[in-house]
């Protein structure tokens, strides 16, 4: 005699359309993650695209950017996914609003990605956010949920000539003070640009 529906659902057990048994549980690989789950984790808004621009174009331009800027880790911290060769799995464009979304094979590589708002592109200057439908804990337990997702790639973006807005705390960290309230961010840039390459600016 088959268990009623709710010994089923208490025991993890549910019956598919050919009459087996699937085992539930996180344990086991029914439990996996499905693509779609993670969907929301994996792309990133891309705006300000220029004119005419084409997805292969995009896909390429990122990919170039992305091996220029990854910082190598060491043997042993090294992660084997092959699919790291070329993280971005699709391009969507929406010529008509001139953005596009940029769906990666790993979630990491687009937490990674984040960091590219401000590459050019045809001399345009890309605006990356997550997108609205990103949900941030529920990222994070997918994350920790599979082990594939992998450590989140670092990227030195000043390869690409992009100042990033996250200033890290360390000895090369500078806080300058009595600014004139006259002056511009682009203008305090250009006076800290007489000493030397830089890297970060909040």
């Amino acid at each position: 005699v088959l268990p009623d529906a709710t010994a089923a659902a208490a025991a993890g057990v549910m019956g598919n359309s050919s009459g087996g048994m699937i085992m539930g549980g996180a344990t086991t690989a029914s439990a996996a993650l499905n693509p779609q789950q993670t969907r929301h984790a994996r792309r990133l808004y891309v705006g300000n695209l220029p004119l005419g621009v084409t997805e292969e174009e995009i896909h390429q331009h990122f990919g170039q950017a992305i091996r220029t800027a990854t910082i190598p880790t060491n043997a042993t911290d090294h992660n084997t996914d092959t699919d790291d060769d070329d993280p971005i799995l699709s391009v969507y464009i929406n010529h008509e609003r001139r953005f596009c979304f940029l769906e990666f094979k790993r979630a990491a590589w687009a937490t990674a990605g984040m960091q590219l708002d401000g590459l050019v592109l045809r001399g345009q200057a890309l605006k990356i956010k997550r997108p609205n439908d990103y949900n941030e804990a529920a990222a994070l337990q997918q994350m920790n949920h599979s082990q594939q997702q992998g450590n989140i790639p670092q990227l030195d973006v000043s390869r690409l000539g992009i100042i990033s807005s996250n200033v890290l705390d360390g000895p090369n960290k500078v806080f300058i003070g009595g600014l004139h309230y006259h002056l511009t961010e682009a203008q305090v840039l250009e006076l800290l640009q007489a000493f030397g390459k830089i890297k970060a600016f909040h």
